[in-house]
């Protein structure tokens, strides 16, 4: 009776995956892509106007969805034609993330930029509510804060961060995923 119990202890610890994983059980293991999330300070600080311009979309199309943010003609006329700018340019980096970004406020009352700001901070405080209870590791060195707090935050998670971080003009606005279906769903709703 022992020795069974004891077998049973021993494939839950150690667990019951030693053949199956292993080329000759007939899988072929396929190297996955590793999101790096220990980039250089450099290179975090030139995606960061970009990462920003993202949670602040995120947060602006929440608001909008819910219908606690409400919008007169021209507010939305003008964002829309911030959104279609985001739509249209082939790269957007840091100095044009950060104009559009301000363009996006600039159409907003004090009122709804105050609401808006008061979202963002909501969303990175919960962000770092998951940081606290999640274990981070890279295979190659610590993890950067920043960067994994900003892929609980923006859509498309640490793969659009990481993409940021290895392209800071990319503009993940242009590239089909979560991004731009976001973008697409703000322009519908602000769409009279």
């Amino acid at each position: 009776m022992k020795r069974p119990l004891s077998l049973a202890l021993t494939v839950m610890v150690l667990g019951s995956s030693v053949g199956a994983t292993s080329p000759a059980a007939g899988r072929v293991l396929v190297p996955r892509n590793e999101v790096t999330m220990n980039p250089t300070p450099g290179r975090v600080q030139a995606a960061l106007p970009t990462l920003h311009l993202l949670r602040t979309v995120r947060v602006l199309t929440d608001l909008v969805a819910r219908g606690t943010l409400t919008l007169d003609a021209p507010a939305r006329a003008a964002l829309r034609t911030e959104l279609q700018r985001l739509a249209a340019a082939p790269t957007l980096g840091g100095t044009a993330a950060e104009q559009s970004r301000e363009r996006l406020l600039a159409a907003l009352t004090g009122g709804q930029r105050t609401q808006l700001a008061q979202a963002e901070a909501a969303l990175a405080r919960r962000a770092e509510l998951l940081a606290a209870r999640a274990r981070f590791a890279a295979a190659d060195g610590p993890v950067n804060r920043t960067a994994a707090l900003y892929g609980f935050q923006v859509p498309g998670g640490p793969a659009t961060v990481q993409a940021l971080l290895e392209r800071p003009t990319l503009n993940p606005y242009r590239t089909p995923g979560p991004n731009a279906a976001l973008l697409e769903r703000l322009r519908a709703a602000l769409t009279p």
